[in-house]
């Protein structure tokens, strides 16, 4: 009996909200404990009295009123709806999906408990997101650090904005960039909104180098509906737009209202030698050698943020910000030497850098939009251009796709017109070939060139996207084919042999899965957002995705990415090259539970949209 009693005092231990109690405390508990079993098909909970359920072995499943598949429970998970009564769960019908062993607490030693240790009834959240957002692995993220991708634009304004009105001369102009030291003067109208800027630059080309008196008015030389980015748009975000435009001034404004201006030496001295530093360095740099090693910096760049306690979501930001930039400049010395292009284009980036979602361990995944008069010559031209820019990256160290979804591929190098023939060949006679392609390119985001060549693809998604039934249901067959990793009393189904036995691909069975289902229940509710996290705040609430499903899965994706961050960090300190293989054995316990409650989230949410759309279970 006593070796009963340590064995079940064991396994509490493992087990939130018991997981905090001492040695003492768990073992009361132990001998409270009424054990029932339940045959497969059995209902649940049990009739009798209110208590706490706690599994050892084998499956519940959870349904909401009209047959839904709410939650599924597993091995060490707690229903609680009857002791929490303002729980959805109370409205819900279980039954045991397997033969199933249960430790029950009879309500009396339940209260009893939560009066001497009050912090349990917060502990026994029944919610898998709030479970994910208040583990234990949450305390043990140290704060993030303050890198540019971490810093909002708000803070980077050094003082009120210096404004002058559009009928005023340049010698005023002058006059008061001089008197109060600015490089740049915004030009408002009457109710203090910005129409334009004007900056020594453009006095020196566009007024003294062309010989206007000074009488001129500023409306003569001033960039009109300049580029503005909002208080709360990161410093990194500005750098990289202010790179792409080759500007070095960005106003500061919401809804037309100044707050200030940023120059890129503003940005550089906020943040020093960081990633800002890096990105300004590939900005200048004169050839592809000096890119390459330029780019080798990242790696240790990436380490020291990390150590620090940058979050994975800037973390991505940056990695994606010095393949941005290491694009753009490849695409300017490409255009050196090849000469001018012969129409405009726009390269743009899919995939996790089109989420801007890169780890250390991506591949390419970009292409090119070309202008639809454009001849044979034209097109042997912008097949070098994507030559030169996709070796250039390979030498960078980001490796060509495998499966040539590249600028280098005819297939993904095509005019505006031929691509929005494609997008609609994939919305109309979609197939699951189809269906996968289409996924990719829904992620596509402007990395370089003309913007008006992206704008109406991104327009072309957003509004047949959420019409297409055939494209959803496909999406869905492609997206939920694969069920996470867990095997019965949820254990891990890891490689049983080769390189990664006994490991969990966590990019291929935790955060593609999430990325799948936010990219379908965003294009569902027509929402043209394009990173993950965005795309699932924006989808919350819609016909697909409720507020908890979104809540669960945004947590379950914070922490896969924590959890890829901490083992690519290893990776680095024991000078191996950085993959996507984590053993489970060698997670702390809690991160073990946490990674289960992950794959339950993504499980709960996959059986979800099969069955939004049961056609897609026999695709």
């Amino acid at each position: 009996m006593h070796d009963e009693l340590s064995e079940i005092s064991d396994f509490l231990a493992d087990c939130p909200p018991f997981d905090h109690l001492d040695d003492v405390a768990l073992r009361q508990v132990a001998t409270t404990l009424v054990i029932r079993y339940l045959r497969r098909g059995a209902a649940f909970p049990p009739p009798g009295p209110v208590c706490l359920w706690l599994l050892r072995q084998g499956a519940i499943e959870l349904r909401t009123a009209d047959g839904q598949l709410a939650r599924r429970m597993g091995e060490g998970e707690v229903y609680d709806s009857d002791c929490l009564p303002d729980s959805p769960e109370k409205q819900w019908v279980g039954l045991a999906v397997e033969d199933t062993l249960l430790y029950c607490l009879p309500l009396p030693q339940l209260e009893q408990l939560w009066a001497t240790h009050p912090e349990m009834r917060q502990r026994a959240l029944h919610d898998l997101g709030e479970r994910l957002r208040h583990g234990p692995w949450a305390a043990t993220v140290p704060p993030p650090g303050k890198d540019l991708a971490s810093l909002p634009l708000s803070s980077l304004i050094a003082r009120p904005p210096v404004c002058a009105r559009a009928d005023a001369t340049v010698r005023e102009g002058a006059r008061v960039m001089t008197e109060q030291r600015v490089s740049a003067l915004l030009i408002v109208d009457r109710n203090d909104r910005l129409r334009g800027i004007v900056t020594d630059r453009d006095l020196r080309s566009r007024c003294l180098a062309t010989g206007l008196p000074d009488h001129t008015p500023l409306s003569a030389i001033m960039t009109t509906e300049p580029l503005s980015l909002p208080p709360d748009a990161t410093g990194l975000e500005a750098l990289l737009e202010m790179t792409r435009r080759g500007i070095h001034h960005l106003p500061v404004s919401l809804d037309g209202k100044l707050s200030g201006l940023v120059s890129t030496t503003d940005l550089l001295r906020a943040q020093g030698l960081s990633a800002t530093h890096l990105i300004d360095r590939l900005r200048r740099a004169n050839d592809c050698g000096e890119l390459v090693s330029l780019a080798g910096e990242l790696p240790e760049l990436w380490r020291n943020l990390a150590r620090r306690g940058e979050s994975p979501t800037v973390l991505g930001h940056i990695v994606a910000g010095v393949a941005d930039a290491l694009t753009s400049r490849l695409l300017t010395l490409s255009e050196a030497r090849l000469g001018p292009p012969p129409s405009a284009y726009a390269w743009v980036a899919f995939g996790s850098q089109g989420r801007q979602e890169l780890s250390l361990h991506s591949d390419q995944d970009n292409a090119l939009v070309f202008d639809d008069r454009i001849d044979p010559a034209g097109r042997d031209y912008f097949a070098q251009l994507a030559r030169l820019v996709c070796d250039g990256l390979a030498a960078c160290g980001f490796i060509p796709c495998p499966g040539e979804m590249m600028a280098t591929n005819p297939r993904w190098r095509q005019s505006l017109s031929a691509w929005h023939a494609e997008f609609s060949d994939w919305f109309q006679f979609t197939d699951p070939h189809k269906a996968r392609l289409a996924a990719n390119l829904f992620d596509l985001r402007l990395v370089h060139g003309e913007a008006t060549l992206v704008q109406p693809l991104r327009r072309q998604i957003g509004d047949e996207g959420p019409r297409q039934q055939s494209l959803l249901v496909y999406l869905v067959a492609n997206g939920c084919g694969k069920s996470p990793p867990l095997g019965f009393f949820r254990q891990f189904v890891v490689d049983r042999a080769g390189e990664h036995a006994g490991e969990l691909d966590i990019k291929c069975h935790g955060l593609m899965p999430i990325v799948d289902l936010a990219r379908t229940c965003a294009l569902a509710a027509g929402v043209g957002e394009i990173s993950t996290v965005a795309r699932l705040q924006a989808a919350r609430g819609s016909r697909l995705l409720s507020r908890h499903g979104a809540e669960a899965l945004l947590a379950a994706f914070e922490f896969l990415q924590q959890l890829r961050s901490r083992h690519h960090l290893d990776c680095l300190n024991a000078g191996l090259p950085t993959d996507n293989f984590i053993a489970p054995e060698k997670l702390t316990v809690h991160d073990r539970k946490h990674l289960r409650d992950v794959f339950l989230a993504i499980a709960t949410q996959q059986q979800g949209l099969l069955q939004a759309f049961p056609q897609s279970r026999i695709r």
